[in-house]
């Protein structure tokens, strides 16, 4: 079976980070554009005040896809730690906690949705469809986030070619699902 690993601790440095980063720095790129496709269909398909309601929630999307990405990269640093000192119950319970925090997360967005948009001065007439759409998001964040936090535990042993995959897979759905 092939290794997918990658050997930091021989080699070129420079190589070895270059290769190892390029696909961390695509997924980024990759999840901010799902926000963006979204955007995209919605303003060709669904019209003006489905495209403003969904805009109108770019912020909260960005914001949250920011958070996710910056405890993923928590999560990475830990389960490299507990993955080279051989501690399974460590990777596990950062893994979970980092789940269960964002789950917390998404129920919480999801039942205040309206007034984070009303908060951010959402106008009237774009209130509702933005409301579920960001609630959309929120009961999604538990998805988002068991992406990201698997792409950390890839990541920690050396593996980002695999979820940048995951992640193009996904963002075809993305596009295709948001066309129903």
């Amino acid at each position: 079976m092939e290794q997918k690993n990658q050997d930091m601790t021989s080699g070129s440095l420079a190589k070895g980070i270059l290769f190892f980063s390029i696909p961390l720095m695509l997924s980024n790129i990759l999840q901010v554009l799902f926000n963006m496709s979204d955007i995209a269909v919605v303003g060709h398909f669904a019209g003006a005040m489905a495209l403003g309601s969904v805009g109108s929630t770019t912020i909260l999307v960005t914001m949250f896809t920011g958070f996710l990405i910056g405890l993923s990269g928590g999560i990475n640093v830990l389960v490299a730690l507990y993955y080279g000192a051989k501690n399974e119950r460590g990777v596990k319970e950062t893994v979970h906690s980092a789940a269960i925090l964002s789950l917390i997360i998404g129920v919480i967005g999801a039942g205040f949705s309206r007034n984070i948009l009303e908060l951010l001065n959402t106008k009237e007439e774009l209130l509702d469809g933005a409301v579920l759409y960001i609630r959309l998001y929120f009961l999604g964040l538990p998805a988002l986030a068991l992406y990201n936090f698997g792409n950390a535990v890839f990541s920690a042993v050396g593996d980002t070619k695999r979820p940048l995959l995951y992640l193009a897979v996904a963002g075809v759905l993305n596009i295709l699902l948001n066309l129903f």
